[in-house]
């Protein structure tokens, strides 16, 4: 049975294409956060956010459970040590002054990744977790293209509106860790038509589909849409150190 955890590496193409980076100013305050050391990416993917660490001088550790995704990411970050295995899997071998996570925390044992955090940084270190909210700037065609959503049975924030998006800072609270901190950072930005199709087809919900139906899915969203579409990016952030000893 494929699971939704695996499917990314089907469609490296499309993520790498479609998939929005991350602020600069996100990456200038998760760093101006976090005391000076090595810095671990968990589920490093394509290398979204990578490639922005990497290009401030940061000695980084990836992890990415998936080969076809490494591949690609070893040509965006030739300075980095790339592991190819799971968070759950990994066994650090120095101390992390920051651990980051764009996008791929969710996939992470929920019972176990505060712990293996923990575990992977020094005292005093950063625990930083972000992620990429894409809002259709239109509500009348978010309400249309989540309507054929509902059709095909799709469980996905991608047609959501504003106020579905949870706001509550998500390591409030969270043994081990003091200090945590939520931020929001906003920009908008046109999809033409190609390339909001291919996020559809980066997105694990709707790879599930059976590739007649995905290509049904697609045929309707792209009448929808015309020539693109307009989107307000909202990054969210949650950070929290580690408590010393």
């Amino acid at each position: 049975m494929r699971q939704r955890s695996g499917v990314f590496g089907e469609a490296v193409g499309e993520y790498e294409s479609a998939r929005a980076g991350y602020p600069p100013e996100l990456v200038a305050d998760v760093l101006a956060m976090a005391p000076a050391g090595p810095v671990l990416e968990v589920g490093a993917g394509t290398g979204k956010a990578s490639v922005a660490f990497a290009a401030r001088g940061v000695d980084l550790t990836c992890v990415e459970p998936d080969p076809r995704m490494a591949r690609q990411l070893a040509g965006h970050c030739p300075g980095a040590r790339i592991e190819v295995t799971s968070f759950e899997d990994y066994l650090p071998d120095r101390a992390y002054a920051l651990v980051f996570s764009a996008q791929a925390w969710h996939w992470v044992d929920p019972e176990r990744r505060s712990g293996l955090a923990l575990a992977a940084l020094a005292p005093g270190g950063v625990l930083a977790l972000f992620w990429n909210r894409y809002i259709l700037a239109d509500p009348e065609l978010r309400e249309r293209l989540k309507e054929i959503d509902d059709r095909f049975g799709i469980a996905s924030s991608l047609h959501h509106a504003p106020e579905d998006f949870p706001g509550d800072p998500l390591l409030a609270g969270e043994a081990g860790f003091r200090d945590a901190a939520h931020r929001l950072y906003r920009r908008e930005e046109r999809y033409p038509a190609a390339r909001y199709l291919d996020l559809i087809r980066s997105v694990s919900a709707y790879r599930m589909l059976e590739s007649g139906e995905l290509e049904e899915l697609l045929g309707l969203v792209a009448a929808e849409i015309g020539s693109g579409v307009d989107l307000v990016l909202v990054t969210q952030l949650d950070v929290a150190r580690k408590e010393e000893a």
